[in-house]
């Protein structure tokens, strides 16, 4: 298999994913929600930010370094989306040209590398050929994701130590996967498993027989191999450093694995993701290319020993230790599926080439096609569907974003109850930016801008409990049957706001609903709900209260403390549980605070906090269990200079209300609040 075989076969080849891509993209329905769509938006504020002037958009790539998702990505599509736009097309063919070509060119030059023995164009040809029939060389891509770019420096990292290595060799390597890891933040998984496999293997390497018989040697070795991973590991923090220094310290402290549990699976059903992903027979044909040319010396051992120790961490981290299951973080181990497949390839007779050949396009077509939708005996053998995307019900649809335009001239908020493909609040927001889209978009303006639909995260682990926005939404979007897209025990900020209006709880007497049903694909009914009253407190409190007995642990971003009154925007609240520091822009209403931490002496609770620097009003109230008072309200404070409160008796104390009423709109600080 050539991509020369014709004159003009090179240029044919390099032509053709783009075109492919350029099909799969016209093909879909132009709906796209969360992180198909999101990699779009940014480029598209960047460019308009360079249009605007080329201060401006320096100034916010610069402004974005530290963040967890920066615009890094941007800058190599920057020239062909400057002329061409950023529209879905020229999106993905940019991605697919500046990033997919090169991922499986940057493959073949290593299959050049360690297939020494190998004439380098017919190694190089069958890499480019086996790159660019694997299915997830383009998938993520395809998808919108610009993530390829940080594997292609951990592919490139690996290319520059198969190389002669030298003690600069290790500092472009550790800059490399430092350069990853600035890309997008997961592909620090991807860096430890090349950087682990590089110090295995040159620690089997450099400690061989002849150094251990020598202590001299062996004591000039152990030097030069602590130099060289000193050399890496410091090129690379210091990179990191330089270039992001408060993402670098979130990174090295934060606990993302905690903040991402709920979106990490079981190992069975992880195992079955990303084997089923690239398909059961890929995968066997794979093992057995890297261990039939480890057996006939295609490669060198020492090559061999580093492919299977990468390819081991690469699967540890990903399918044993993260296990997520979105179509980017299959990028760890396409290179290493890639790579082994066309050891296969090289190793096999001219005649086992054609059957090779028609797997593989048939699990391509499988894969890119809906034909893969279709069930058949064997189907897990080969990778599982990713077509184009396709909606049915964009008229139905459309119609509930027309209904919601009409229903919220003012911005009035929105909840919806629906995380699914089928519908979620990136879908609906995509949509109602599609049909109502602006003259002019403001820089300010993270896309897409327009319909307020309360923003609230997804999973267990990194939400709170959904009361805020029943609270705050006047408008309630109901999904039915409830739509979710992660294990149900995970997605409880999904399924208790769905309990409370099919279960008819007290806060949905709230609310009334409208005539209007929508149904959408999936056998998805939609229905509306109108708030026709205020929620009172003491509702409000027994709602939480029945809400925390439905969830198996708080939610990970929940503090001690839950605003009762969330169109006044409480900042600090999620910042740290006890002590608290909690300030509110304005206050012009009563505003209602509640303590939900562990009252630790029920028999006697005290308040303390640092005085506001203006004197506002404020009363403590305890209650028990149920959310009912035991204590009457009491003031906190007659003067500004008095910072504590005890109130007794309180011997069945379970929560405590604390209430603030201006007399003046008015900043309000408080610092340093405690409860104990």
């Amino acid at each position: 298999m050539s991509v020369n075989r014709f004159p003009r076969g090179r240029y044919l080849f390099w032509l053709l994913p783009p075109t492919v891509a350029a099909i799969y993209v016209l093909s879909e329905t132009p709906l796209y929600w969360t992180d198909f769509v999101v990699y779009q938006h940014r480029t598209t504020e960047l460019i308009l930010a360079f249009q605007t002037s080329f201060s401006a958009g320096i100034e916010r790539i610069l402004n974005s370094l530290n963040a967890d998702y920066n615009l890094l990505y941007i800058i190599p599509l920057l020239p062909i989306l400057l002329i061409f736009g950023t529209g879905r097309l020229a999106y993905i063919i940019a991605l697919t040209v500046v990033y997919g070509l090169p991922f499986i060119g940057l493959i073949a030059l290593i299959t050049r590398l360690i297939c020494q023995d190998i004439k380098p164009k017919k190694s190089v040809q069958s890499a480019l050929a086996l790159g660019a029939l694997m299915p997830l060389t383009w998938i993520p891509l395809w998808r919108g994701f610009p993530d390829s770019v940080g594997m292609l420096c951990v592919v490139a990292a690996s290319g520059v130590y198969l190389r002669q290595r030298r003690c600069w060799n290790f500092a472009a390597i550790g800059g490399l996967l430092a350069l990853a890891v600035l890309f997008r933040r997961h592909f620090a998984y991807g860096g430890l498993a090349v950087g682990g496999a590089i110090a295995l293997v040159e620690l089997w390497d450099r400690l061989n027989p002849i150094t251990w018989n020598s202590p001299g040697q062996l004591s000039a070795a152990l030097g030069r191999y602590s130099r060289d991973m000193a050399v890496m590991t410091l090129a690379g923090l210091g990179l990191l450093v330089a270039v992001a220094p408060d993402f670098t310290y979130r990174a090295l402290t934060a606990n993302h694995r905690a903040v991402y549990a709920s979106f990490s699976f079981p190992i069975p059903e992880s195992l079955d993701y990303f084997a089923s992903a690239y398909g059961y027979l890929i995968w066997a044909l794979a093992i057995w290319g890297l261990g039939r040319s480890w057996r006939r010396r295609l490669i060198p051992p020492k090559v061999g020993a580093f492919l299977m120790i990468w390819g081991g961490l690469a699967i540890a981290f990903q399918v044993f230790l993260l296990r997520y299951d979105s179509v980017h973080y299959t990028l760890h181990l396409t290179p290493l599926v890639i790579l082994s497949l066309t050891l296969l390839w090289l190793s096999l007779p001219r005649l086992s080439h054609q059957l090779l050949l028609s797997v593989l396009l048939l699990n391509l077509l499988l894969s890119l096609t809906p034909l893969g939708t279709q069930p058949f005996p064997g189907r897990k053998l080969f990778a599982s569907a990713h077509p184009p995307l396709v909606r049915h019900d964009y008229d139905e649809l459309m119609g509930l974003v027309d209904t919601l335009h009409q229903l919220t001239p003012n911005d009035e908020p929105l909840h919806l109850i629906a995380a699914s493909s089928h519908l979620n609040r990136g879908l609906l927001r995509n949509a109602h930016w599609r049909r109502y889209p602006p003259d002019s978009i403001p820089l300010d303006c993270h896309i897409p801008c327009g319909i307020e639909i309360i923003g609230l995260p997804t999973a267990d682990s990194n939400s709170i409990y959904p009361l805020e926005p029943l609270l705050a939404a006047e408008y309630i979007v109901l999904a039915d049957p409830l739509q979710y897209h992660l294990p149900l025990t995970q997605q409880q900020v999904i399924a208790v706001p769905y309990q409370v209006f099919t279960e008819s709880w007290a806060i949905a007497d709230d609310f009334e609903r409208l005539p209007q049903t929508f149904a959408l694909d999936g056998n998805v009914r939609v229905s509306l709900y109108q708030r026709r009253r205020p929620t009172t407190w003491p509702t409000a409190v027994k709602t939480l209260i029945e809400m925390q007995s439905r969830f198996r642990d708080r939610p990970g971003l929940q503090s001690d403390w839950v605003n009762l009154t969330p169109n006044t925007p409480l900042s600090g609240q999620y910042q740290g549980s006890n002590p608290a520091n909690l300030s509110l822009e304005t206050l012009s209403q009563p505003v209602h605070l509640l303590y939900i931490g562990n009252v630790a002496n029920p028999r006697r609770v005290t308040v303390e906090m640092t005085p506001t620097p203006e004197a506002v009003p404020i009363s403590v109230q305890l209650l028990n269990a149920n959310g009912d008072p035991i204590t009457s309200p009491q003031p906190f404070r007659e003067s500004p200079f008095r910072e504590s409160l005890s109130l007794t008796p309180a011997d069945d104390a379970a929560y405590l209300r604390l209430t603030l009423t201006p007399t003046h709109p008015t900043p309000v600080t408080l610092e340093n609040l405690k409860v104990r």
